[in-house]
């Protein structure tokens, strides 16, 4: 009779900050796939300017495991936890591993952006509204419709503004 393969799933790591590049050589000791998406800065100290790689997702490892295995990963130090959904730690699909890999060999400029939703509690950080804070209402091609409410009237105005310009307060 032949034995079944692992049911092999890609999970998330969450790691202490800085311990990324440790933990995968761990985990490439236990035999185990993984992958640390990297991105290219331009670092700058008084004496010298250098370009250095960094975890495209800061403080994130993604390891392939199956569910007998998980445990192994936990042993490792500098990992805090699996990244999970109502407790129970959620896989990414082989795929989005796939689309992140093929964009990382691009060698383009890769940047990490604000991640907005619709309905988050915004502070304007930039501008003429610098301290106003409101609700973003929608947030389309880098252009986000910020809106301010005016209890005080119970009136409301909105204006289109840069995603650069907001920080996430909720």
């Amino acid at each position: 009779m032949k034995q079944q393969q692992p049911d092999l799933k890609w999970y998330v790591l969450y790691t202490r900050p800085k311990f990324e590049k440790k933990i995968c050589r761990e985990i490439d000791y236990l035999k185990y796939e993984n992958y640390l998406p990297l991105k290219v800065v331009t670092r700058r100290w008084s004496d010298r300017i250098k370009q250095i790689e960094e975890p495209l997702f800061a403080s994130y490892v993604f390891a392939k495991t199956d569910d007998r295995h998980k445990v192994e990963l936990l042993q490792i130090a500098g990992v805090i936890r699996f990244v999970a959904v109502e407790g129970k730690p959620s896989t990414i699909a082989a795929s989005e591993i796939e689309r992140i890999k093929l964009i990382e060999s691009q060698g383009r400029d890769i940047q990490n952006e604000d991640y907005f939703a619709e309905g988050d509690q915004v502070m304007v950080t930039q501008g003429a509204f610098t301290g106003f804070k409101g609700i973003l209402m929608r947030n389309v091609n880098r252009q986000s419709r910020f809106l301010i409410r005016l209890p005080l009237l119970k009136q409301a105005i909105s204006v289109e503004m840069s995603a650069s310009d907001l920080l996430r307060i909720n």
